[in-house]
């Protein structure tokens, strides 16, 4: 009779506590350097339930499952490594998470800090192009009133000069026609020499008597007595106040043809007539 070797069993060379502490202490090593358990890891710790690790973590070999799958299910480190595996990818995946919600958060603050600029930054625009505009304004309202000012006071300017030109304009007529007055007179009194100084050559002495005395000022009979006494050397053509030089002055208004220049200047009344002398014209005998 054959002798039936015993049944394979997988042999460990630890008993089965001294393996369970060695993994409660290298999972105690791993577990606090991670974060604490989120909802996400929950379904790992599910799928651990599920399977065939007990609370003691050995591993219950099922008689359907393969060799290599039993082999595998039995080894405590796989296990502990596959677990190990799982909590740091879901914790990587919420750190992830984490990084991608805090990088979110600081682009939009970002984005709200750089809108906030530059709306302050267009507002200091806008207040520097009021502020430049404005003082434009003003500096150009400033030089609208003073010009404004200024043809005002070239208005005035130009009335006082248009009243001024109209005086002298009225002078300049009134002067004009003075300087016809006279310029008649004189021609008159030159007529009148010329008449005399005719009879004169003649040697009509009665008509020069006559001529001489006649006057504007209806004084022709004045001092008659006084003229027909007068000194013999009192000829016709002498100044009638001296007698020592040529008459040549004529006394307007009476017209009287009777002073030398000398005299013209010291005289104030005709010598013949006696009246007041306005004027003397000096006249050029030929």
């Amino acid at each position: 009779m054959a002798i039936q070797p015993p049944p394979h069993h997988h042999l460990t060379l630890y008993p089965p506590f001294m393996i369970i502490d060695a993994i409660d202490n290298r999972l105690g090593n791993i577990y606090p350097t991670l974060h604490p358990f989120s909802p996400e890891t929950i379904p790992d710790l599910v799928k651990l339930a599920d399977s065939n690790i007990s609370y003691s973590n050995l591993p219950v070999c099922s008689r359907k499952r393969s060799r290599d799958d039993c082999s595998s299910m039995c080894d405590p480190f796989s296990v502990a490594r596959n677990h190990v595996e799982d909590v740091v990818s879901s914790q990587i995946r919420q750190q992830q998470f984490e990084i991608d919600q805090i990088v979110a958060q600081h682009v939009e603050k970002v984005r709200c800090e750089i809108e906030e600029r530059r709306r302050r930054n267009s507002r200091r625009l806008i207040e520097t192009l009021e502020e430049g505009i404005t003082q434009t304004l003003r500096s150009k309202e400033e030089e609208i009133m003073k010009m404004m000012k200024l043809n005002y006071a070239m208005e005035e300017k130009l009335k006082s000069l248009c009243i001024e030109n109209q005086i002298w304009r009225e002078l300049a007529q009134s002067n004009e026609a003075t300087a016809n007055a006279l310029r008649s007179n004189l021609k008159q009194v030159l007529e009148q020499l010329v008449n005399n100084n005719s009879r004169m050559a003649a040697g009509d002495d009665n008509a020069v008597d006559a001529v001489d005395a006649q006057s504007c000022c209806e004084s022709n009979n004045y001092n008659e007595t006084g003229n027909s006494n007068s000194n013999s050397n009192m000829k016709r053509g002498w100044c009638k106040s001296c007698g020592k030089a040529e008459s040549c002055v004529v006394l307007l208004p009476c017209r009287h043809l009777c002073l030398c220049t000398v005299c013209a200047s010291s005289v104030d009344t005709c010598p013949v007539c006696k009246s007041f002398k306005n004027i003397s014209v000096h006249v050029h005998m030929s």
